[in-house]
C-alpha cells in the first residue's frame, strides 16, 4: 500500500534458483520448518523427448502452482 507502487498487481519472472536461494535463506535465518520445493526437473531437459521438455505448457502450470504453493 506504499503510495510508491501505484499499481495494485505486477509481475516479476524468476527462475528456479531464486527460489533455491529464499529457501536457504529462510532456513539459515529461521526456527520455522520451511515447506520443500516442487522437484527439480532433470529428466525433462534430456533432448529426444516427445513432448516440450521444460518449455511443455502442462509442466510449466505444474511447476507454477508448485513455486506459488512454497511462497504461501
Amino acid at each position: 500500500n506504499l503510495p510508491i507502487f501505484k499499481l495494485k498487481e505486477s509481475r516479476v519472472r524468476r527462475r528456479y534458483s531464486d527460489f533455491e536461494w529464499l529457501r536457504g535463506e529462510l532456513e539459515r535465518e529461521s526456527k520455522v520448518v520451511v515447506p520443500p520445493l516442487p522437484g527439480k526437473a532433470f529428466f525433462r531437459q534430456l533432448p529426444f523427448r516427445g513432448d516440450d521438455g521444460i518449455f511443455d505448457d502442462s509442466f510449466i502450470e505444474e511447476r507454477r502452482q508448485g513455486l506459488e504453493q512454497f511462497l504461501n
